[in-house]
């Protein structure tokens, strides 16, 4: 399926989202998000894990599209670009992990969207950043919240506020990506291996653990423990877990009951 700027398949639980604008390296302009926005909210119990990546070798995607911006008064910007974070932060909640597959270029609100993903994996010709300072504009997706809490103040100040940018070997270091960098030939491949690792997982297991994580990210630790405990004791009495022990009694491989729509979200 293709259409707006996105491409989107789907196969063995695993949805491959395409940013589909490389004239453009990939900007986002309205119509992507809107595409991206319909595909999150759109996602089914069959659906495990999505794959974002964009078309081409030169970017993930460059920012948001500056076309639509240029001729925007301070009133409309704003409107625009609070769309545009609304849709990054469905991304931040998506039911089920979201991998960013960062093939070139991650740029402005190209580099804020994967900021939102559950992580990144990167080619290794990969270069993160956000220079709209340097533009006289200021990250408007996120950036200036979700980069400093990936890897603190000073560094995120210092990226935003000289514009250099972020290789794959200094993004794994900072912890920005669990993964070493890849050759960019080797990007879909891993990215898609991982992505199957988490599909052949307890499928609502999956979405109860990334639930909890999220949501005791900001709140104090005997919430985050009391919402874990809860989450925990429905998997223990679930379908789900009962395939998994006797699988792991048996030796095989689990073969997970389709989750209905009731799986945590």
């Amino acid at each position: 399926m293709s259409g707006a700027g996105l491409a989107v398949e789907r196969a063995d639980g695993i949805v491959t989202a395409r940013l589909e604008r490389p004239d453009v390296l990939n900007a986002l302009n309205a119509d992507v998000l809107a595409a991206l926005d319909r595909l999150l909210a759109g996602l089914g119990p069959d659906d495990r894990v999505v794959v974002l990546t964009g078309t081409g070798a030169r970017a993930f995607s460059a920012g948001a599209d500056l076309d639509e911006l240029a001729d925007l008064d301070a009133a409309a910007a704003h409107d625009v670009l609070s769309a545009g974070q609304a849709v990054v932060a469905r991304v931040e909640a998506s039911p089920v992990p979201v991998i960013a597959a960062v093939n070139g270029l991650a740029l402005g609100g190209g580099f804020e969207l994967a900021l939102a993903c559950t992580f990144m994996v990167l080619a290794d010709s990969a270069e993160l950043g956000l220079p709209e300072t340097g533009l006289g504009l200021v990250p408007g997706y996120g950036g200036t919240q979700r980069l400093a809490a990936r890897v603190g103040a000073p560094v995120a100040a210092f990226t935003m506020l000289t514009g250099e940018r972020i290789t794959a070997e200094r993004a794994h270091a900072l912890g920005l990506t669990p993964v070493p960098p890849v050759h960019a030939d080797e990007l879909p491949a891993t990215a898609h291996d991982l992505a199957r690792q988490i599909a052949g997982r307890g499928p609502r297991a999956v979405r109860a653990a990334l639930l909890a994580l999220r949501r005791g990210l900001d709140a104090p630790l005997d919430t985050g423990l009391a919402l874990e405990s809860a989450l925990a004791g429905i998997a223990v009495g679930s379908a789900e877990a009962t395939e998994g022990v006797a699988a792991f009694r048996e030796r095989r491989r689990p073969s997970f009951p389709r989750p209905d729509a009731g799986a945590p979200s």
